[in-house]
Parts: structure tokens; C-alpha cells; sequence
């Protein structure tokens, strides 16, 4: 998949994600759901930082 196609994907998944945290900081959910998306926000930074390097 073409870098900017995979970028334009992952903006809104990471924006919705990014209110969830919040809102599991906040209190408003459980903060489980905070610290799953953490964990997923380390791993994709990791796998878009490896392919990047990889070219």
C-alpha cells in the first residue's frame, strides 16, 4: 500500500483513538481503554518508524 494512502487511513483511526484516551483519562470511560491504546499507539509508531527505515 502507498505510503500516503496507508497516512490517509490511519488519520482518522488515530483521531478517534486520541478522544477515546482522553476521555479514559478523564474518567468518562474506563481507563483500561487508555492503556490499550497506548500500547497501540507504541506499536504503530514502531512498525511505521521500522518501514520507514526499511526503504
Amino acid at each position: 500500500m502507498e505510503r500516503k494512502t496507508l497516512y490517509r487511513i490511519l488519520l482518522p483511526i488515530v483521531l478517534v483513538l486520541a478522544i477515546l484516551y482522553t476521555l479514559g483519562l478523564v474518567g468518562v470511560i474506563p481507563f483500561e481503554v487508555s492503556y490499550r491504546i497506548t500500547i497501540f499507539f507504541l506499536i504503530l509508531f514502531v512498525l511505521l518508524r521500522w518501514e520507514q527505515r526499511k526503504r
